[in-house]
């Protein structure tokens, strides 16, 4: 436990989903944002102030290099559990692109969008678009990610997957899952 200044604007876009603990992020202009178990977490780029650790952070994060965002906000987004629940979540179309489920978006300031998917049992085709990579942590369910080359990965509750540029595949969700994540691209 303890504290910090963070002066210095960030040079990235840092995404954390806490496991555990407790903290507070203050805005350059006083705005506290307190954090605990199950918030994700976003400090867009641009972003300075203080950080507060109240108990130990245990949390899985990510950060994005991405030009500047013209008018883009600087203040930290936290994103409580609560918000992820089904009633909360968007759901997709017939159509989508995203396959099968609902989402919620947190951040998207067009170079980089942090949000949460959930997704019904069922198989889906899956891609990335050319110039766009994908991290996930998957918060509940079992689902498969087969590889355009055939090769699969089971993905569980406790996961943290990173799908590299452009990838393309199939998805497989055995049992409803969801997951946060960040796409940059």
């Amino acid at each position: 436990a303890g504290g910090w200044p963070s002066p210095t604007p960030r040079a990235t876009t840092e995404v954390f989903y806490v496991f555990s603990g407790h903290g507070c992020v203050t805005d350059a202009d006083g705005t506290r944002s307190f954090m605990g178990p199950g918030d994700l977490v976003v400090l867009p780029k641009g972003w300075a102030g203080r950080w507060d650790v109240l108990t130990d952070l245990h949390k899985v994060w990510a950060t994005a290099d991405h030009p500047d965002v013209a008018g883009g906000g600087t203040g930290a987004v936290v994103g409580p559990y609560a918000d992820f629940a089904p009633q909360h979540l968007a759901p997709h179309g017939d159509d989508d692109a995203r396959g099968p489920g609902s989402s919620r978006t947190l951040v998207d300031n067009g170079h980089v969008r942090v949000g949460v998917w959930s997704y019904p049992p069922g198989s889906f085709p899956a891609s990335l678009p050319a110039a766009t990579t994908e991290a996930f942590h998957v918060l509940e369910g079992v689902f498969f990610l087969t590889n355009a080359d055939g090769s699969a990965r089971r993905c569980v509750a406790g996961d943290t997957v990173l799908l590299p540029e452009g990838w393309t595949g199939h998805c497989d969700v055995i049992e409803s899952a969801k997951k946060i994540g960040v796409i940059v691209g």
